[in-house]
């Protein structure tokens, strides 16, 4: 299933104020990010812009590893090689290890590299290379690439559910449907756990042909709740029953059975 299929599915059924919240916290993370991403690149093109040069040798790396793991409890492990270069200016050396690392090591111990170093302190140097130097914001950048579209999908599509869910409320057709299963989502997990649903279907007297709606995602079970009754209220859009919302606060009248 697609990813914009799996929203259409969601579409009568879910809350969009989560797309929403969601969508914007991605937008805005990506908004960060390129933020952040434009500044280094523009940092490092004004530094080597002013820097001077010289040849540099590396003469050792250092293997940094990370473990993180995975919300499966998978643990991944990964090592990066960050190079330290030694140079000479004006007949004294000096080093530094480059803020980037690789894996597998982009250079051997022993290689010549490029060095780009500030004239009024030596000391402030990196290997002038493209990757060396533009890598971190390139990296910065390609997520805020990531982040933000997403982001403004999942915003949009939150705001054009809770613009139909209104729209239900305020002008869709009451049906009662029959209720047909209460339990949990086992498709669906928030926060560790399976929220409950409901599930219910009615006939469309028109067609004849029967439809399904499922409650929004319940944190509680709702079967206390409805203890005693074989129906609850669902609005749907009459040009498209598929849209649709179920209210499980109304209560039937006699006339529509229980």
């Amino acid at each position: 299933m697609t990813y914009r299929s799996a929203l259409d599915r969601l579409v009568p059924m879910r809350n969009g104020r989560l797309f929403t919240i969601v969508g914007g916290v991605f937008g805005l993370v990506g908004l960060v990010l390129l933020c952040v991403g434009i500044a280094v690149a523009a940092s490092t093109a004004s530094f080597l812009a002013s820097a001077d040069r010289a040849d540099g040798t590396v003469v050792a790396l250092t293997a940094r590893t990370n473990t993180t793991r995975s919300s499966s409890g998978h643990v991944r492990t990964s090592t990066h090689w960050y190079p330290t270069v030694r140079f000479t200016v004006d007949g004294r050396s000096y080093s530094f290890q480059s803020s980037t690392g690789n894996n597998p090591p982009a250079y051997e111990e022993g290689d010549g590299v490029p060095v780009a170093y500030d004239p009024d302190d030596p000391s402030d140097a990196r290997i002038a290379s493209f990757w060396s130097a533009f890598l971190a914001p390139l990296i910065v950048g390609g997520l805020s690439m990531v982040f933000t579209p997403i982001g403004a999908v999942l915003f949009v599509r939150g705001r054009r559910i809770q613009r139909l869910r209104a729209r239900l409320w305020s002008q869709g057709r009451q049906v009662w449907a029959k209720i047909e299963r209460v339990g949990r989502d086992l498709g669906t997990e928030v926060n560790g756990r399976h929220p409950y649903v409901v599930h219910a279907s009615w006939q469309d007297e028109r067609t004849g042909r029967t439809y399904t709606a499922t409650s929004d995602n319940l944190r509680n079970d709702p079967g206390p709740r409805l203890r005693g009754r074989t129906h609850v209220r669902v609005l749907y859009d009459p040009a498209d029953p598929d849209r649709n919302l179920v209210d499980l606060d109304a209560l039937p009248s006699p006339a529509d059975g229980s």
